[in-house]
């Protein structure tokens, strides 16, 4: 029992050590912690995640907030906890965004089609008038994510390549794009 515990002990100094030079501006030190600490990081999230892209970009955004706040840690030797509780509220949010972006989901896409027929052709017309409108007022960006995704049926992975960005940041700007088009189209203009 006496030998587990200054096993355990001998870690903590250490992670403490490599925690102060990090706090120091020493970017290998970082580094060395992020190869300590990323298989436990990753298997925290994929235990709590269905998606392994979710894992990466999550652990990724764990890391580099971590270093940004790395100044705010008061024990260098919680180190692991404090890292820990960072991807936990990384993955709770990430939670909360998914769960707002129901619109993407196939049932949903069938059911505003199937509304869409029940409309006379004068008032589809118009809407799409609308929509068209509308969406030339997102800068082109927007245009071009929108286009990609709904238009040329890009999955979130090809366009995520595409773009260049994390999941999350990608499924947030869906949101947003969405949610401007549904406000333009809802003042009529």
């Amino acid at each position: 029992m006496k030998l587990a515990t200054d096993h355990i002990a001998t870690d903590a100094l250490r992670i403490s050590r490599w925690v102060a030079r990090a706090r120091g501006g020493d970017i290998k030190a970082f580094e060395y912690l992020v190869s300590q600490q990323q298989s436990l990081v990753r298997s925290y999230l994929a235990k709590r995640t269905d998606y392994s892209a979710d894992v990466d970009d999550l652990a990724q955004e764990s890391f580099v907030l971590a270093w940004q706040k790395l100044t705010t840690l008061q024990d260098d030797a919680a180190f692991s906890g404090w890292l820990l509780s960072i991807a936990q509220n990384l993955l709770r949010n990430h939670h909360r965004k998914q769960a707002r972006l129901a619109p993407t989901e196939p049932d949903l896409l069938a059911q505003l089609l199937d509304e869409q027929e029940q409309q006379h052709p004068d008032e589809q017309e118009t809407e799409l008038s609308l929509l068209r409108q509308c969406l030339l007022k997102l800068d082109h960006s927007a245009q071009k994510t929108l286009r990609l995704y709904y238009r040329e049926g890009y999955s979130l992975q090809e366009l995520r390549e595409v773009m260049g960005v994390a999941h999350s940041t990608l499924t947030m700007r869906l949101n947003r794009y969405r949610k401007k088009l549904r406000d333009c189209i809802n003042r009529g203009h």
